[in-house]
């Protein structure tokens, strides 16, 4: 069984001379800590276990038959060849119609397609930062952001925020960071881990930061369509659309109609920065996935699918009340995504079993261990002290999953 000293990736071992001739920009960055939490709970799983999955952040809901048979459909008509570098142009005119429907105006020259929006991310880093240049944002923050940022050559910065205050960034913390080398601000709302939703004020707020420091501002949106309060989804060129030619909008359909492996993404930005990073798309992908992109067309033609969302909630609903129920465990509700970030802090420094748990990471590890509960620690989300649960599951496994955390708290000491 997985132990909190057993290495995560075991799939292979380098010899030291190949180690060596690997380079310092591969060394440097970490793998998924979400994918690896996923594989073991996946691995544990197949060996018979009952496993409680609340580590990956994947819908569990199925793909939505329209778009299912939207790619069976292109399958059959042989259309599974490579693709424009910049994604098939009746999708890039779906997009921009799409974000100029949702009040920020677009050309199909300024939309580009991609395989997920974890690449749109990584070009729009490699686009926009010369070595050295900082990329800022709030924390907690989305694990991959920071060694994406170091992958593109720039250096990841980020500031606090705190529960008490809605996990929302202010222009202090934002200020507290900025340097001379500061290029890019990077939002995430709906956020992950938090599932806290940014408020119009909030966006009102950093965008005089935006403007008086000429940065350049990366929304990353894959998440717009799950909110299940009645605030509203807000970007910030809802509140400040002079600041167009300077935002980069990035989003998909992973989340929203549960297309994970098919891998689809899309961004708008001004055309030289869509062109700069098709460019690069075009050297080391070629082209977006074909089939995806034909099967997307469909999915635009339904942006949020009757009922996935009502799903959703009701479980994010059952979530907040079963952990409720556990002993000092601090819980802000979430408003969007799918997750739900407690913290543990008023139980770390106890010990299990004669292992101390001196913080989230060993934590998460022995509740996984012990309990079969997969979580990710916070502090890969630079929040010590909390952990990271998805609500993409059964409601049975969130009741199990949440009484058997509540189990091992009971039992440290």
């Amino acid at each position: 069984m997985y132990g909190p000293d057993t290495p995560v990736l075991r799939d292979f071992a380098l010899s030291t001379p190949a180690e060596d001739r690997l380079s310092g920009k591969v060394c440097a960055i970490q793998s998924s800590i979400t994918l690896e939490v996923s594989a073991i709970a996946a691995r544990l799983k197949r060996e018979g276990h009952h496993v409680i999955a609340f580590g990956a952040g994947e819908p569990d809901l199925p793909t939505p038959q329209p778009v299912q048979d939207a790619g069976i459909d292109a399958i059959r008509k042989g259309l599974g060849r490579y693709t424009a570098a910049a994604g098939l142009p009746e999708l890039r005119a779906g997009i921009a119609k799409r974000f100029t429907d949702d009040g920020y105006p677009h050309e199909p020259s300024e939309v580009m397609i991609t395989a997920g929006a974890k690449p749109a991310l990584y070009l729009a880093f490699y686009a926009l930062l010369n070595d050295g240049d900082e990329c800022v944002y709030p924390a907690p923050f989305w694990s991959s952001y920071s060694e994406m940022v170091r992958a593109a050559g720039g250096t990841p910065v980020h500031f606090s925020t705190s529960a008490e205050m809605d996990f929302q960034p202010t222009v202090e913390g934002l200020r507290g960071v900025l340097t001379d080398r500061t290029r890019v601000l990077l939002l995430n709302s709906p956020n992950n881990p938090t599932g806290t939703v940014y408020t119009a004020e909030t966006l009102e707020a950093i965008a005089e930061v935006v403007r008086e420091r000429d940065l350049f501002v990366l929304t990353d949106d894959i998440y717009q369509h799950l909110i299940y309060t009645d605030e509203p989804f807000t970007n910030i060129l809802d509140v400040a659309p002079d600041l167009q030619d300077r935002v980069l909008i990035i989003n998909g359909l992973s989340k929203s109609h549960s297309m994970t492996g098919w891998r689809i993404g899309f961004a708008g930005a001004p055309a030289p920065v869509i062109q700069a990073m098709t460019r690069v798309q075009s050297q080391i992908a070629g082209s977006p996935p074909s089939i995806t992109q034909h099967a997307a067309l469909a999915a635009l033609d339904d942006p949020s699918p009757a009922g996935r969302k009502e799903s959703l909630d009701q479980r994010r609903r059952l979530i907040i009340a079963e952990l409720a129920k556990l002993d000092r465990v601090v819980t802000p509700e979430p408003r969007g995504a799918f997750y739900i970030f407690p913290s543990i802090a008023a139980h770390l420094g106890k010990t299990y079993e004669g292992t101390r748990i001196d913080d989230a990471n060993v934590f998460s590890k022995v509740l996984l261990q012990e309990k079969l509960v997969a979580t990710v620690a916070g502090d890969a989300f630079g929040a010590p002290g909390h952990i990271r649960l998805t609500y993409c599951t059964s409601e049975a496994d969130i009741v199990e999953g949440v009484r058997r955390l509540g189990e091992m708290i009971s039992e440290l000491k």
